[in-house]
């Protein structure tokens, strides 16, 4: 029940971000903040960054927090389907108890300090905070 509510709110964010992309009723957020709803387009960790750390009170927080939530949420569980395979060594060893949250503060924090994987792909950002963060041994 927990995953489907959490599906549901995944899916409206995803339909919102692609309605104000396709149309292009957004053009721009306060350029102060570093945002923009081209953010959603994921070209870079950056852009992921910006997305992830809209302040609350900003007009497309909710759907920023969504999107955030469910990309991460999305490749964490890309790698957990994956390191069950005899083909692949899981490169994360998160504890059990930690939360999305937690999850997300760590990647974005790692993203912040580490201006240089700013242009990579997000995925690859993720992956560099999460092991940083929670090797498995080898």
């Amino acid at each position: 029940m927990k995953n489907q509510r959490w599906m549901s709110i995944f899916g409206a964010a995803i339909l919102t971000a692609g309605g104000l992309l396709s149309t292009g009723s957004l053009a721009a957020s306060d350029a102060s903040d570093g945002y923009s709803i081209e953010d959603f387009r994921l070209n870079n960790a950056d852009d992921l960054l910006d997305v992830c750390t809209l302040e609350p009170g900003h007009r497309d927080f909710d759907v920023a927090q969504a999107f955030c939530y469910g990309f991460i949420e999305g490749t964490i569980h890309y790698d957990d389907a994956v390191a069950g395979s005899a083909w692949y060594q899981d490169i994360v060893c998160h504890p059990p108890e930690v939360t999305r949250r937690q999850a997300v503060t760590v990647i974005t924090d790692y993203i912040a300090a580490n201006p240089q994987h700013g242009t990579e792909k997000p995925v690859d950002a993720i992956f560099r905070a999460l092991i940083d963060k929670w090797p498995c041994p080898e």
